[in-house]
C-alpha cells in the first residue's frame, strides 16, 4: 500500500472495498481522533471506545464525503460531533442512575482512597484543563493539540471565528488563574 497517497485517493479505494486503504486512513488519523475523544471523555476507556464509534462512521459515511474537500476537517468534524455525543449520552445515563440509586438506598459506599488515587495519577496541567468547561476544552485542545487554526476550528463546530477565539482566550485565561492560584497543579 502506498503510504504517500492523498487522502482522496484512500477514499476512492475504500469505497471501492479496498481495506487495505482504510487502514492507512485509520492509521493516519488515529492519534488525532484519540487526541479529540480522550480530552472530550476524559479517560483512556472511554477515549477508546469513541475512536472506534467515529471510524466506524467514518467508514459509513465516506459515501457522503464530498472528494476534493478537506478529509481532516470533515474527519474531526466526525470525531467532535460524535464524543460530544457520547458524552451527552452518558451524562443522560448517569443522571437516570443517580436517580434511581438516589430511589433506591444501598449500602455500598464509593471508596475514597480509591478516588483518591485517581486525581493523583493525573497531571496537574490535565486536571486543570479537565475544569474548563467542555466547549472551551473542545477548541483548546483543536488549537493547541492539533495545530487547527480559528478558522478550521470554527468550520468543524459550526460556529463564527469570533466565538472560537473567545473560547480559546477565556480558556487561556481561566487555564492561568487555575495554574497560578493552586499550587498543587504544580
Amino acid at each position: 500500500m502506498d503510504r504517500t497517497a492523498s487522502d482522496d485517493e484512500l477514499v476512492r479505494r475504500t469505497l471501492r472495498q479496498d481495506r487495505e486503504a482504510f487502514d492507512l486512513l485509520l492509521t493516519r488519523y488515529q492519534r488525532l481522533v484519540y487526541g479529540i475523544a480522550y480530552r472530550v471523555a476524559g479517560n483512556p476507556t472511554d477515549a477508546d471506545d469513541l475512536v472506534q464509534a467515529v471510524f466506524l462512521r467514518v467508514y459509513s459515511g465516506l459515501k457522503t464525503f464530498m472528494l476534493g474537500t478537506d478529509f481532516k476537517s470533515w474527519l474531526v468534524a466526525v470525531a467532535v460531533n460524535t464524543s460530544l455525543n457520547a458524552r451527552k449520552h452518558k451524562a443522560r445515563q448517569q443522571e437516570l442512575a443517580f436517580k434511581a440509586a438516589a430511589s433506591t438506598p444501598t449500602e455500598e459506599a464509593a471508596d475514597p482512597a480509591a478516588g483518591l488515587m485517581e486525581q493523583e495519577a493525573q497531571a496537574g496541567f490535565e486536571r486543570a484543563i479537565s475544569t474548563l468547561p467542555e466547549e472551551q476544552r473542545v477548541v483548546l485542545h483543536l488549537r493547541v493539540r492539533e495545530g487547527l487554526s480559528h478558522e478550521e476550528i470554527a468550520r468543524i463546530l459550526g460556529c463564527p471565528v469570533a466565538t472560537v477565539s473567545s473560547r480559546i482566550f477565556l480558556a487561556r485565561k481561566k487555564l492561568e488563574g487555575i495554574l497560578r492560584d493552586r499550587h498543587d497543579f504544580m
